[in-house]
């Protein structure tokens, strides 16, 4: 187990529990599986089952070394009966609220494991940048993080260039006539 648990390192990786932080950081999860780390992938129990609903029963054939954890969420008292994820403000505040000791909890449950022999000690935690719980637990737990942003290319350059739309006025928008295109309002 020692000569494996040196050679293979074990990655937790922790997504937000949106649909889009979960598919980039489920992309990068492979990625890092292909390149020989296990993987865990947490998720919350409400994406957890949603995911398992959208994948055929094979999806995971060949994954050996790669594992789905779940923490409860508190997603589903939110909204019992659509998409509770679309409704970001509650579902941040379940985020501060409800996830650092469920997920510290899963790195002892790992951790003890490990020790046991059943499964590779954890070596770091890679976590969407939006779970800023993650960094405490990892400093609870002495494992490194990395923190992940699933930005999409548009998004960073929208951050970068934010405060030179603000200082030219282009935003805020003062009314709705600027809602249309912005090379028609800079000619009038």
């Amino acid at each position: 187990m020692d000569n494996l648990a040196e050679k293979k390192p074990h990655a937790v990786l922790i997504p937000f529990p949106g649909q889009g932080h979960i598919n980039s950081l489920f992309k990068l999860a492979k990625l890092l599986h292909f390149k020989g780390f296990h993987i865990t992938f947490v998720n919350t129990e409400y994406n957890h089952k949603r995911l398992l609903k959208s994948m055929d029963s094979n999806s995971l054939d060949g994954f050996n070394g790669f594992s789905f954890e779940t923490i409860p969420d508190g997603l589903t008292e939110l909204d019992g009966n659509g998409d509770v994820t679309r409704n970001e403000e509650p579902l941040r505040q379940s985020v501060r609220k409800n996830f650092l000791r469920p997920f510290s909890e899963l790195l002892t449950k790992l951790h003890d494991s490990a020790i046991a022999g059943v499964t590779l000690p954890v070596t770091c935690i890679v976590s969407d940048c939006f779970m800023q719980f993650t960094t405490q637990a990892a400093e609870e737990h002495a494992l490194p993080i990395i923190l992940f942003s699933p930005a999409s290319a548009a998004g960073v350059y929208a951050a970068f260039h934010f405060r030179t739309l603000v200082e030219k006025g282009v935003i805020p928008f003062k009314d709705d006539s600027y809602l249309k295109n912005y090379k028609e309002k800079d000619n009038q």
